[in-house]
């Protein structure tokens, strides 16, 4: 479903087309099938917000006013600016997991705000991984670089984590604290492609995945596997 900024929410086909259109009824983007792509020339000129929400099962792709491409994975909700405005930090909100292939603008930096996370980049694709139930919120860096920092700290250099390609970032939710290791990025990044790599996980969080990626649920009667 697409929420718009007029709070009308819409419903999405994956096998269809339509228009995106603004609370004027100005068209501002277009869908087809699973994605929809933002246009730049839209006469904007305050900040205005559309919200994607990702069910289980399904995936989808988004092309954001500045070309950044987001691709969403299922049980995900992102909210983003129609269009970014100029002199203005690129900000979106995420709740669930995305890779975004972020386009380069040293002006305008963009940031990735989830929960008490902050990833802030200028031009760089990573994987975030942010659903409300886990207590450690994942970001894998595959190319570029990004900042990790709690939303209380101050953007200065001294209190950030930088990530560099190959990198995983862990920011613990419960302790408000950023840890870093290298990995194989492509074990997290898979799910782009159509694939589910599990390594190194719990079998409770491996389950935790299926159902998001299949929309089911999944009972285990094995205590042992818990």
């Amino acid at each position: 479903t697409l929420e718009l900024d007029s709070g009308i929410i819409k419903v999405i086909s994956e096998d269809g087309t339509s228009v995106v259109e603004d609370s004027k009824g100005d068209v501002v983007g277009k869908q087809v099938g699973n994605k929809i792509a933002y246009y730049n020339e839209t006469k904007i000129e305050n900040l205005v917000y559309n919200t994607l929400n990702v069910p289980y099962g399904k995936q989808f792709k988004l092309e954001l006013s500045d070309s950044t491409i987001v691709h969403l994975n299922s049980g995900s909700t992102f909210k983003y600016p129609i269009k970014f405005l100029e002199g203005e930090k690129r900000e979106v909100f995420l709740t669930g997991e995305a890779f975004l292939e972020v386009a380069e603008d040293q002006k305008r930096p963009f940031i990735v705000s989830s929960g008490d996370l902050k990833i802030r980049v200028l031009g760089t694709k990573f994987n975030v991984s942010s659903y409300p139930e886990d207590k450690v919120k994942e970001v894998v860096l595959v190319g570029g670089s990004v900042e990790l920092y709690d939303m209380d700290q101050e953007i200065d250099g001294s209190e950030t984590t930088v990530l560099i390609p190959g990198m995983k970032g862990n920011f613990n939710t419960e302790l408000k604290s950023i840890t870093t290791e290298p990995v194989i990025t492509s074990i997290y990044t898979s799910w782009v492609d159509g694939e589910l790599v599990f390594r190194n996980m719990t079998f409770k969080e491996i389950l935790q995945k299926l159902e998001r990626r299949y929309d089911v649920t999944i009972i285990n009667n094995n205590a042992k596997w818990d």
